[in-house]
C-alpha cells in the first residue's frame, strides 16, 4: 500500500435480530430489553477467510448471542458481553465452520 490507498470496512448497526450478509465486515449491536441474535450463513455458502466482527454497545442492558456453525460444533450461539461492558468477537470462516476469536 501506499498509504495514499481509499478503502474501508463496512459497518452496519443493528437494534434487532439480523443475519450477516456478505457486504458485512462491523456489525454493531445495540441490545434493548432482550438479547439480539445475529445469526451466521452457513460456513459452506461463506468464502474461506470471511471475517465478521460483531461488537456489542456498552450501553446495553442484554447480551448479543452469535449463531451458527461455530467451533466445529453445528448449529450454537455464542454470547457476546455482560451488562455495561464492550465487547468484541471476531468470527472467521474456514469453510466448514466459524472459528471465533476474541
Amino acid at each position: 500500500m501506499s498509504g495514499y490507498d481509499n478503502w474501508s470496512y463496512t459497518t452496519r448497526s443493528v437494534t434487532a435480530a439480523t443475519t450477516a450478509t456478505a457486504q458485512d465486515y462491523f456489525i454493531l449491536v445495540s441490545p434493548g430489553a432482550n438479547p439480539t441474535n445475529v445469526a451466521l450463513p452457513a460456513p459452506s455458502s461463506a468464502v474461506v477467510g470471511r471475517e465478521y466482527v460483531i461488537r456489542r454497545d456498552a450501553t446495553a442492558t442484554n447480551v448479543v448471542n452469535i449463531t451458527g456453525h461455530i467451533n466445529g460444533t453445528g448449529a450454537s450461539t455464542v454470547a457476546v458481553g455482560a451488562a455495561g461492558a464492550i465487547s468484541t468477537t471476531r468470527v472467521i470462516c474456514n469453510g466448514t465452520t466459524w472459528l471465533t476469536s476474541v
